[in-house]
């Protein structure tokens, strides 16, 4: 038993240096990156950022487009995936503080490291400019008056898309129709379709609709107007008492080297102050938001408790149904 256990420990102490030289030669390859939605979404912002973080890791991103499940399938993956830096990745927070709270995951909040986050966003409440309402006091008074005849597309079940629509409803007393798709980009797809009546979703994937007269945006759920959207009420300006303001950063499996992480978490603010993606997240009506990891890891945990209590109050749950 002796022998066995000083050949582990010569084995463990042999493997310590190629550990070591490892983690100091990352990247050494290309990094993925995986978006749990569909495109036309979340994976813009990345898009637009993956240049300076290119730069500045020295390695190509690999931005790869993993839906369905309301996030599930995509964060699964990084959950599964070898813990060595190589497969990262990129959502809204609502992977780790909603979907859990709402059904059975293969993972928890706990099994990813957060590395910072780079954008926090307010969602754009638009409509199609045929539908029976075209404002917030409106969609008040015929959401009350037809009780679960207004149908919503979000970015899947569990998403802080959905958990958006649904609080705004139980703000204004009224009931509405879910219909989820696998990320903002279907959903903005669908509602110009004909198919749902508003869509609750990122400013870049809504915004070019609005301008272009296809959609009317009705409000923003930030806690005050966007200067980047000056123009559009909030949602508490209309009378509901409801505000969000949605975030996406970088997560990593647990069990990565922290010499990797300390390099991509330097990297990540690094990235974030080049012009290209200052000018670029403008454009697309997205507002930067660097949290390090001790504070992201902080808001996650004030989110998990807010969307849990909410989940519960609404009845949102797997249990609940």
């Amino acid at each position: 038993m002796k022998r066995i256990c000083q050949l582990t420990l010569s084995v463990a102490a042999a493997l310590l240096p190629l550990a070591n030289a490892t983690a100091q030669d990352y990247p050494a390859r290309p990094i993925r990156v995986i978006v749990p939605y569909a495109p036309g979404g979340t994976d813009q912002q990345l898009r637009i950022l993956a240049p300076a973080l290119q730069r500045i890791l020295g390695q190509p991103l690999v931005i790869d487009n993993v839906p369905g499940g309301g996030t599930i399938i995509g964060a699964g993956t990084v959950h599964k995936s070898n813990p060595d830096g190589y497969t990262l990745l990129y959502t809204g927070t609502g992977a780790m503080t909603v979907i859990p709270n709402m059904t059975k995951t293969p993972y928890t909040r706990t099994d990813f490291i957060p590395l910072g986050n780079v954008i926090g966003t307010p969602f754009v409440v638009a409509v199609r400019p045929d539908a029976p309402f075209k404002s917030m006091a409106e969609m008040v008074t015929y959401g009350r008056a037809n009780t679960g005849k207004i149908t919503f597309g979000s970015a899947g079940i569990g998403t802080t898309t959905h958990m958006a629509g649904e609080a705004i409803a139980a703000a204004g007393n009224f009931r509405i129709l879910h219909v989820p798709y696998q990320g903002i980009g279907p959903a903005v797809t669908s509602i110009l379709g004909g198919n749902v009546d508003m869509v609750v979703g990122l400013p870049n994937a809504i915004m070019p609709h609005v301008n272009a007269g296809k959609l009317i945006a009705m409000a923003i759920t930030g806690p005050q107007r966007s200067e980047l959207m000056p123009n559009f009420m909030t949602v508490r300006e209309a009378g509901l008492d409801m505000s969000d303001v949605t975030k996406f950063g970088f997560f990593a499996p647990r069990g990565t080297p922290e010499a990797i992480l300390r390099k991509l978490t330097a990297a990540i603010p690094e990235a974030m102050k080049s012009a290209e993606f200052i000018d670029a997240t403008k454009k697309t009506f997205n507002s930067t938001m660097y949290l390090d990891p001790e504070q992201f890891r902080t808001v996650l945990e004030a989110e998990d408790r807010h969307f849990k209590k909410l989940i519960v109050d609404l009845k949102l749950s797997d249990a609940a149904k």
